[in-house]
């Protein structure tokens, strides 16, 4: 019994360096802004509707009044470039403007 104990012990203790390491890897994230040519509401329901589908996005934020997108995303999964595509592919133009790295939105 004190062998199966220690056993387990030392799986625990091997594998747990492992599971930290992936927690902190997943929450890696950036913030990127687009200039966009959203001009109606519809145009922010398409995004906030189709944009959080791809890969990596935590987070989309849409202001209509500047025509800004505003995106977390996880860097393991995904890029800026990336995300500008998936913009262009919606129909509208997104240009990369700066952000603040690591910038906690609300939807």
């Amino acid at each position: 019994m004190k062998k199966i104990r220690d056993l387990l012990a030392v799986i625990v203790l091997i594998t747990l360096p492992f599971a930290v390491n992936a927690q902190q890897k997943s929450k890696s994230t950036e913030t990127v802004k687009y200039k966009t040519s959203i001009d109606c509401q519809e145009c922010v329901d398409k995004i906030m509707t189709n944009l959080p589908q791809e890969k990596g996005i935590k987070d989309v934020k849409c202001d209509l009044n500047t025509k800004e997108v505003t995106v977390v995303y996880q860097k393991e999964k995904n890029n800026p470039e990336e995300i500008k595509k998936s913009i262009e592919k919606l129909g509208y133009t997104a240009k990369q403007t700066p952000a603040e790295s690591g910038e906690n939105l609300k939807k």
